[in-house]
């Protein structure tokens, strides 16, 4: 095989120290090496399109993976196209990867998605739609899941605001099952979620108190999670007896994710006049609950769910 230095000029110590590092193989320089490759032709216009390549132990080493794009409107149209497709795919693994990554961080923490059974059977396809509102309830939710992409703060993209949702309602109306829906979708979707009731979710924290628990997990790496995992579920906020422990943790992990304009969902029995005095202790002011209601309002749509006690009708 011929070599650079075999071709250009034997007085050039360093023959291709010129200011690109790449070149064409349109260069007439390359015309004798054996291993330049042949034009193609452009199909739009049938103008002659090179390779790239670059200089490696003085031989070439050139891209055949693609032909320099034609400067033809039509070819630099395609190439844009083809451009866009390739940083799309690119992205989609990138997204995949980092999906399955943080999956299995939940599952090492958690237990898959922290959800119990009935959690699990709690779809979209068994909530019960009887009433108008059980169905405007339910068409929200499902818009809201089938479009969450939409609500992931994406880096160099103006925050999606209210990404979030805010259930409240009597006993039995369905604000968990509605809840779990929206998780259970994007967990077939291969989305990281993590839901599981307001106790369920301090007592994870609980069991890391000054060691690590028996899964040698620690109080940071359980909170943190909470605190990055693309979707929170937190089920019945209020139900946990107030303390000044419960107060802190919870307004910690609610202030975490509004610092990163990170999507919750939470359900409760109060409306957001009266969860505030329901989770703040006996004797200690409000201060505390205020904020972590002005920032729920904040970063959620509001659901108030009315009717019947659907265990009622089992």
């Amino acid at each position: 095989m011929k070599t650079l230095t075999s071709v250009i000029s034997p007085g050039l110590s360093t023959p291709l120290k010129d200011d690109n590092f790449f070149f064409s193989s349109a260069d007439p320089r390359f015309a004798n090496l054996d291993n330049t490759p042949n034009p193609v032709k452009c199909q739009f216009c049938e103008e002659l399109r090179f390779y790239m390549g670059f200089e490696l132990m003085g031989t070439i080493c050139w891209n055949l993976a693609s032909p320099i794009p034609c400067s033809c409107p039509e070819g630099k149209e395609y190439y844009t196209q083809e451009l866009v497709a390739a940083e799309a795919a690119q992205a989609a693994e990138k997204k995949a990867k980092a999906d399955a990554q943080m999956r299995d961080k939940i599952k090492r923490l958690i237990g898959e998605s922290g959800m119990g059974e009935k959690f699990l059977q709690r779809t979209f396809e068994s909530y019960i739609t009887d009433s108008s509102q059980q169905k405007a309830v339910y068409k929200l939710a499902k818009d809201y899941a089938e479009s969450f992409e939409r609500h992931i703060p994406k880096r160099g993209q103006p925050l999606p605001g209210r990404n979030g949702l805010l259930i409240s309602g009597g006993v039995g109306t369905g604000k968990t099952h509605i809840a779990a829906a929206v998780a259970n979708h994007l967990l077939s979707q291969g989305v990281a979620v993590i839901c599981m009731s307001e106790r369920s979710l301090l007592e994870k924290i609980r069991r890391t108190f000054s060691r690590t628990d028996a899964q040698g997990l620690t109080e940071s790496d359980v909170f943190n999670a909470y605190l990055t995992v693309p979707l929170l579920v937190i089920d019945d906020v209020g139900k946990e007896k107030a303390s000044e422990w419960t107060l802190a943790t919870l307004y910690s992990i609610i202030d975490g994710r509004y610092e990163r304009a990170l999507p919750i969902i939470v359900t409760t029995n109060y409306q957001p006049q009266n969860l505030a005095q329901r989770i703040t202790p006996l004797g200690s002011d409000h201060e505390t609950a205020t904020a972590i209601i002005d920032r729920l309002t904040e970063m959620c749509t509001y659901i108030y769910v009315t009717g019947q006690s659907q265990r009622q009708l089992i």
